[in-house]
């Protein structure tokens, strides 16, 4: 974790520094989070994927000044409709999984400056009382820590969230399978079920979002199969973890979007709405043929580096 947190910061910095040699991106930006809690430590092996919540608090202030923060389902629309360069760019917030932290910590922060969110949940666990399945750092530090650091998010938490008008529900599959374990029928399953449950408590207009466990195209996690299986359970859009901006004409089922980091900061930031992401595709780039090596090493096809496999 030392040193996934140094190149972490490392490629923050040289993304700031690709700023100053490279021109704005036009399209718009869509950042990712995970847990939003005050988990007291930091495991040396294992990553919490967390901002705490007083850095959230900082970042989202910073992004308000910086752009409009507008909902995942208008992203492509405010793009086709920025007409000169110097515009404010345009961003979406999203959050994967769905811990009861993002009600606690992540809403009342979202409420105070107005900005819009998606949040895709995981379905098999909603209303959990133990950790995710695949929440290996929940699992591993669930005694050590306050439980809505890792607690799932509850039905009447989604409501809460519905309630406030600025967040829209996604889907995050059923059970969070790697596509690389999946037969397309169990593809099929992970989508449909996902999306029947979500419809069917809170509203066939609420769930136009999927976004794909693990997310990364190019280690394989997003088969043209799963794209077909996510049209057509009536998604409007689906995002990936693939690095890059959001264009007029980007895919909308393969939308890229950018991590926030816990140690992510203004500057960094702006670098990354602004779209100087090279520093971070040529990091997951390298990470793929970490995972490509891994994986033979195993013999296995889904093995992240040192075997762990990420959230």
């Amino acid at each position: 974790m030392t040193l996934k947190r140094t190149v972490k910061r490392a490629t923050g910095w040289a993304a700031i520094l690709t700023s100053l040699f490279s021109q704005r991106e036009t399209g718009g930006a869509v950042l990712y989070y995970h847990r939003v809690a005050d988990t007291g430590f930091i495991d040396p092996r294992v990553d919490d994927h967390n901002v705490t919540p007083d850095v959230f608090e900082r970042q989202i202030a910073a992004l308000s000044d910086l752009a409009d923060i507008v909902p995942l389902t208008e992203l492509q629309h405010h793009v086709r409709n920025r007409t000169r360069p110097n515009d404010r760019p345009v961003l979406s917030l999203t959050f994967d999984d769905g811990y009861e932290n993002f009600v606690l910590n992540a809403l009342p922060v979202l409420k105070r400056f107005g900005a819009p969110a998606t949040l895709s949940v995981v379905t098999s666990t909603v209303d959990g009382k133990t950790t995710m399945p695949f929440d290996g750092w929940g699992a591993k530090n669930r005694c050590r820590t306050q439980s809505s650091a890792w607690r799932p998010i509850t039905s009447r938490g989604i409501d809460k969230c519905l309630a406030t008008g600025l967040i829209t529900l996604g889907a995050h599959s059923h059970l969070h399978r790697k596509a690389n374990d999946c037969s397309p029928g169990e593809i099929d399953a992970e989508v449909k079920l996902s999306a029947e449950l979500l419809r069917q408590r809170f509203g066939e207009e609420n769930v136009p979002v999927y976004a794909y466990p693990y997310g990364n195209t190019h280690l394989g996690h997003v088969p043209s199969h799963y794209e077909h299986a996510v049209r057509n359970a009536g998604f409007e859009m689906a995002v990936t973890t693939d690095h890059g901006h959001v264009e007029a004409d980007t895919n909308p089922f393969l939308l890229p979007r950018i991590e926030a980091h816990g140690l992510d900061f203004a500057a960094t930031l702006w670098a990354k709405i602004e779209g100087r992401l090279s520093p971070y595709q040529l990091h997951d780039y390298v990470r793929s043929i970490a995972y490509a090596f891994s994986a033979r090493k195993l013999g296995r096809s889904d093995a992240g580096p040192m075997g762990v496999l990420e959230i």
